[in-house]
């Protein structure tokens, strides 16, 4: 199985909602710097007590690890060219910098799958 691992800031407030089986899934994009500069926006996912601590916790502007298991979905834009995003199923989260909130209200920062 391949795995990434990132280091990157939440591009916008998480969003959570339940499946229609109810689980709990929580998304987010993190905007990860390359090397050379530029931004790669990743959509995370998040699921079950992992995706609801996340959706609990994080902001935008946050800063996380996230680690998981990565997948490219192609898509057509409205001008009709082709694209492809990246989007990880996340396995662990761990919450990185500050969010005026205490580790003692979130544990070790890091949220197993």
């Amino acid at each position: 199985m391949l795995e990434l691992q990132l280091i990157g800031n939440l591009g916008k407030d998480p969003e959570g909602r339940y499946t229609q089986e109810g689980v709990f899934v929580c998304t987010f994009p993190v905007a990860v710097s390359t090397r050379k500069d530029e931004t790669v926006w990743v959509e995370v996912s998040a699921w079950r007590e992992l995706g609801e601590r996340c959706h609990q916790y994080l902001a935008k502007g946050r800063q996380v690890f996230v680690r998981g298991v990565p997948a490219v979905e192609a898509y057509t834009r409205k001008n009709g060219e082709a694209g492809a995003a990246l989007k990880v199923t996340a396995q662990t989260v761990q919450f990185l910098g500050s969010s005026g909130k205490t580790e003692s209200e979130t544990g070790n920062g890091e949220l197993p799958f």
